[in-house]
């Protein structure tokens, strides 16, 4: 049996050969054309990694395409990573995790440096379970209440990425509005005492977009930026949408996702404030 491919290789794998082509103008059939067991919908979903592919396939694809040398060696170096952590397909509600989202934990496992970046609330990490459970019931979902329970674990057993072995360098930043909107003074009084907390972790940055920031500051959506091991020039980003965050794996994406979280950092209070504005807020609280 395969091993799993970590996500980011599976999806740059997928996109490799989706470049490639459509690079030799050829359409799914006509690549697929002529090759045992494979059909247009098999590569498709192979491309747009929603399906693993073994070596022995690859291969077998790889000499279908007549590909030699450097150019298919690229490929294959694709395929010699390490396995995927896929930690919550061990869970009892994981069969409610959509394609989607669990593209998207594969990755939050995988990657070694995040930042985030939302404006009305606290980034995801940095959640207790009692402010989460608020936010997902908020959702336009509208999750009955075993839905909210899993979510919300879901959320917090995520939160061991800032502490496990390899953790992750998290720069989170949030907007002032955070503060200011709460279904319950004691649930948000708990949550700002855990971000002073978590702020105080080494691999870990809290910031804060103050109002005063005024429009250049303030983006209109969350973004969230991955950077992986190996892949200094490369990322992953996530852009806030109704429904769900949107993937965007483009360069000219992470570009963006760039320029918008380097804007965001200027206009943002310097953590030592952030913790101070923080501690205010306690005050004004409690």
């Amino acid at each position: 049996m395969s091993k799993d491919l970590s996500a980011i290789r599976q999806i740059r794998l997928g996109d490799e050969l989706r470049n490639w082509r459509l690079d030799n103008n050829k359409t799914l059939a006509d690549a697929t054309a002529g090759l045992k067991g494979w059909n247009p919908a098999r590569l498709s979903r192979i491309e747009r990694a929603h399906q693993q592919i073994s070596a022995a396939d690859l291969k077998t694809l790889l000499d279908h395409y007549g590909l030699e040398g450097q150019e298919r060696e690229d490929f294959e170096v694709l395929l010699n990573d390490r396995p995927t952590k896929r930690w919550w397909r061990g869970l009892d509600f994981a069969d409610s995790i959509t394609a989607a989202f669990a593209e998207y934990l594969d990755l939050e496992a995988d990657a070694s440096h995040i930042s985030e970046y939302f404006p009305a609330a606290f980034p995801g990490l940095l959640q207790t379970e009692g402010y989460a459970t608020e936010m997902i019931a908020a959702s336009l979902s509208a999750p009955n209440d075993e839905q909210i329970e899993a979510a919300t674990e879901l959320r917090i057993r995520r939160q061991r990425r800032l502490t496990d072995s390899h953790p992750v360098n998290f720069d989170a930043y949030f907007g002032e509005v955070a503060l200011l909107v709460a279904g319950d003074r004691q649930v948000l009084a708990d949550q700002i005492r855990h971000v002073i907390k978590v702020a105080q972790y080494p691999n870990v940055s809290v910031r804060m977009v103050p109002l005063s920031a005024g429009r250049p500051g303030i983006l209109a959506s969350g973004v969230v930026l991955m950077r992986f091991p190996g892949e200094p020039e490369g990322g992953f980003v996530f852009i806030e949408a109704v429904g769900g965050m949107l993937p965007r794996r483009t360069g000219r994406d992470v570009r963006r996702a760039e320029r918008a979280i380097a804007r965001v950092e200027r206009h943002a209070l310097s953590p030592e404030d952030t913790i101070a504005a923080l501690e205010r807020k306690l005050e004004e609280l409690t």
